[in-house]
């Protein structure tokens, strides 16, 4: 399984809209990776006492994938549309990454 996770670190005066990430974007992200593969979706809001500090993570994104191929795919053929949202909910530019996920059950 791999997975794509794209993330969004604080900045002082930075911009997030949760609820439009969480919702509306979410839903353009299911449509556009849906038919290209995607196993699951999760979308992560961070939870801090009080206000974020910079650097700090505020949100984040995990796309799953049967093969490295397909989300490597998913990612080139949908990342015109996704990023077109992103002035919708932030202002924060999204730091992403691929990883090979091992499940470790517990006994």
């Amino acid at each position: 399984m791999i997975k794509v996770t794209v993330l969004y670190r604080w900045r002082e005066g930075a911009r997030f809209d949760h609820d439009y990430y969480h919702g509306a974007h979410m839903r353009i992200a299911r449509q556009a990776l849906g038919p290209l593969g995607l196993a699951r979706l999760e979308s992560d809001r961070a939870l801090y006492p009080g206000q974020p500090r910079s650097g700090q993570v505020v949100a984040l994104t995990s796309a799953y994938f049967p093969t490295l191929e397909q989300a490597q795919a998913a990612a080139r053929q949908s990342a015109p549309v996704l990023m077109a949202d992103i002035p919708n909910y932030t202002d924060i530019e999204p730091e992403s990454y691929l990883a090979q996920v091992a499940v470790h059950a517990l006994p």
